[in-house]
């Protein structure tokens, strides 16, 4: 007769610890990926540069797109445009562009405001010449006139100093000239 043989103290430990580290994992020829860690999250746009940046809140999408991305203080002239889809209700649309390092540093070089009650693209009312280098981010507000619906913001403005953009392709680089 057999008797039953016993590990060692060390090795059954190392034993356990290989089966637990086993079993989170999976050998199997499909393309399946299991994570147990939480993913860090980004304030950059997931979009490419030549895509709008776009935001949504209550059925309304806004997606913004400006031009240049560079230019020479003096000579560039900025332009920005707002496409809006979905349920738009009577609502103000502001456009700003500040050379400030975040929203909650400074004032906006300007700031215009039309208002809106349709779905549409409506364009920056009086395209920005930029006078000093510097990166001039752009952002354009949604903001409903009814206190029950959301404003939403899609900005290249950063919300505190040292954060990324949100959407780097709403900030156009000028240098001097």
């Amino acid at each position: 007769m057999h008797s039953p043989r016993t590990l060692p103290l060390a090795s059954a430990a190392l034993l356990t610890a290989a089966l637990v580290t086993a079993a989170g994992c999976s050998s199997s020829s499909t393309a399946t990926t299991t994570t147990t860690a939480p993913r860090p999250t980004t304030t950059t746009a997931p979009n490419p540069l030549d895509l709008p940046a776009t935001g949504s809140v209550d059925g309304v999408t806004l997606s913004v797109t400006s031009s240049p991305l560079t230019g020479v203080a003096g000579s560039t002239t900025m332009h920005v445009n707002a496409q809006l889809k979905g349920t738009v209700t009577s609502a103000h649309l502001e456009f700003q562009i500040s050379d400030a390092p975040s929203a909650e540093s400074g004032k906006a070089a300007t700031t215009q405001q039309i208002s809106v009650s349709h779905a549409g693209s409506f364009e920056l009312p009086t395209p920005f010449k930029p006078s000093t280098a510097g990166n001039w981010a752009i952002t354009v507000t949604y903001a409903p006139t009814s206190a029950k619906d959301s404003k939403l913001s899609v900005s290249g403005l950063p919300p505190k100093v040292g954060l990324p953009a949100p959407f780097p392709q709403l900030v156009t680089v000028v240098t001097a000239g």
